[in-house]
């Protein structure tokens, strides 16, 4: 699938803007601050409902104003158009597709699987587990339409969990919840270590810095291994009891990057994180297309940022050998003249309006 056209109202910088991508590559150009991000942050609200950067809608929405929109006409690999429509506005989000009103925002990211590379790409890599969490379970929402519905009744489960240790009662009552909850834990676990999996095989074909050895993540589940998980939380009950919250489950699952059989990923450069993470984001994107036959669009926003020539230009190479749009921003094509090379119609973001370059 592939955006069309973007119409874009109010968000951040941009007062009001159209953008009609090509179906492959694309270029957009711009001075810092001009709303190049902005227009991929747009391009993101309209494929899982909400900004790459923030969670907080009043950051997005543009000054003085009371709310957002983006309109986005899509296109399936079938040939078939649909219109999504998402509005945001006094802390409310409204979706629509073709007219009729979306439940849950995994339900947009499920009809148009989107994958964004940006400044805080190397942050993957070191900040919270979440945010590592949360990249792979995106993914799944993307393959598997039930990976949604487990995700949520284990969260949901998990806060009935909390509760009854919150109120200090026995494990009698627990023990329905511990079964259900280590059921959902167990199946998510599942899918994601196919994922991680996937990531491993790309991360030892890397040769991109063959100092750091062979590169692979370290997956732990959240758990214990040695024994059911229903067995492990009936032991934790006291514990958590005490503490007022489950401390082991799907929810405390990592995944740390080794290199040569040990831990790197604080030891690394801003630019070999950047590196890392465009490997593992394109290796997610194929995963996304052999499991679902759609290509993912990915938003690559200024990717020559602390990446030199010969990095940059093997980046560029593994994102364009994967199917699919793709929309890079530069602040000017000599930032990625591998791409202006191959775009005949590159757009220069000028006073908050889209301007074809010559």
């Amino acid at each position: 699938m592939w955006f069309d056209s973007i119409h874009v109202s109010n968000v951040r910088c941009l007062e009001s803007l159209e953008y009609h991508p090509r179906v492959g590559c694309n270029l957009v150009c711009g001075a810092n601050a001009s709303g190049k991000t902005s227009l991929l942050e747009a391009i993101a609200i309209a494929s899982f409902g909400k900004s790459f950067l923030t969670n907080r809608t009043s950051d997005v929405v543009r000054r003085g104003t009371q709310g957002l929109s983006v309109r986005a006409v899509i296109v399936s690999s079938e040939g078939v158009h649909s219109q999504v429509v998402v509005r945001k506005e006094k802390g409310e989000t409204r979706i629509l597709v073709d007219g009729q009103l979306l439940a849950a925002a995994s339900l947009l990211a499920q009809r148009i699987p989107t994958l964004v590379i940006n400044s805080k790409a190397p942050d993957l890599l070191t900040a919270s587990p979440s945010n590592r969490r949360a990249l792979i379970d995106r993914t799944m929402f993307h393959v598997e339409p039930t990976y949604v519905d487990t995700w949520k009744r284990y969260r949901q489960t998990l806060q009935q969990r909390n509760r009854l240790l919150r109120r200090r009662g026995g494990y009698q009552e627990a023990d329905y919840w511990d079964r259900r909850l280590a059921e959902y834990a167990e199946a998510i676990d599942l899918e994601r270590t196919t994922i991680i999996e996937t990531v491993n095989r790309s991360l030892a074909q890397c040769e991109l810095f063959p100092n750091l050895g062979t590169l692979s993540f370290e997956y732990r589940p959240g758990w214990s291994r040695s024994s059911p998980l229903k067995d492990q939380l009936k032991a934790a009950w006291v514990r958590d009891r005490r503490l007022g919250h489950t401390t082991i489950g799907a929810h405390r699952a990592d995944m740390s990057l080794r290199g040569a059989g040990v831990a790197i990923s604080k030891l690394l450069s801003r630019g070999q994180g950047k590196a890392i993470v465009c490997t593992v984001v394109a290796a997610l994107a194929e995963f996304i297309r052999r499991r679902t036959g759609r290509a993912p669009v990915l938003l690559i926003d200024d990717l020559a940022a602390e990446l030199d020539d010969r990095i940059r230009c093997a980046i560029v190479d593994m994102i364009n050998g994967i199917e699919g749009q793709r929309i890079y921003t530069a602040i000017k094509p000599s930032n990625l003249p591998e791409i202006a090379d191959i775009v005949p119609d590159a757009f220069h973001v000028e006073h908050h309006e889209m301007v074809q370059m010559a």
